[in-house]
């Protein structure tokens, strides 16, 4: 019984040690667009500079923000998410959500695009 216990302590100290992985490592820009079939539907984590903002609301009346996202090697991908986020063009920004290397809204297709689940702010 003793060895029982001793065992699931050591056991349990060890996975209290190992440092908790995220979900989505961090990647570049340039990494998931010269992989995107590697990348395709699943979650990212990027950051770099936004431009062209642009605020919409879909046919069900929910708002939306849609920008572009591109790295200081001129990479970009297009970003959406729910709602207004207060950011402005220059901003430079970490998101975190699912990439997706095509994405057909009604009649349209959009290349290399991020479904943002976050969006933050950098320095």
């Amino acid at each position: 019984m003793l060895r029982k216990i001793l065992v699931l302590i050591m056991v349990l100290g060890s996975l209290q040690a190992q440092p908790i992985q995220a979900d989505a490592p961090e990647s570049s820009i340039e990494r998931v667009l010269a992989n995107r079939l590697y990348y395709h539907g699943k979650e990212v984590v990027v950051e770099g500079e936004v431009e062209k903002i642009k605020y919409t609301t879909s046919s069900s009346g929910n708002p939306y923000t849609l920008f572009d996202l591109h790295d200081d090697e001129e990479n970009s991908v297009g970003v959406y998410t729910k709602g207004r986020i207060p950011i402005f063009k220059g901003a430079k920004v970490r998101v975190v959500g699912k990439f997706k290397k095509e994405k057909e809204y009604a009649i349209f297709k959009f290349k290399n695009v991020i479904k943002a689940k976050e969006v933050e702010k950098l320095g």
